[in-house]
């Protein structure tokens, strides 16, 4: 699979609140980078370790208010994206999350997924 075909599917699937699915183009050593001094995690490598930093931020969702999803775009082995939600989460309450997204495809699947946001 393209980086190009990877980057059209993640997208798809962030529109459509299926990020979950997303998983199953990852490597099993891929490395997952948030933003810099995140309070929803710091740098994991491995597929069950990048899982379980996405469930712990997806259980803290009450009620997702919005979301926006721009289109992928690719240079080379790279493919970027903005991601825009509102949400009120557990212990927090209300949180806009307005974030690029990028990730690194080697051979068909996500090696390295990085999230640049302010907190």
């Amino acid at each position: 699979m393209t980086t190009k075909e990877i980057a059209n599917i993640v997208v798809a699937n962030c529109r459509t609140g299926k990020m979950f699915d997303n998983y199953e183009l990852f490597s099993e050593d891929v490395v997952s980078r948030e933003a810099q001094d995140s309070q929803f995690g710091k740098e994991v490598t491995g597929i069950n370790a990048t899982l379980e930093k996405a469930k712990y931020f997806h259980n803290l969702i009450e009620k997702r208010i919005s979301r926006a999803v721009s289109e992928p775009l690719v240079a080379g082995n790279y493919f970027t994206f903005r991601l825009c939600q509102e949400f009120e989460l557990k212990g927090i309450g209300y949180y806009k999350l307005d974030e690029l997204c990028l990730f690194e495809v080697k051979e068909g699947k996500i090696i390295c997924e990085e999230y640049f946001y302010d907190n």
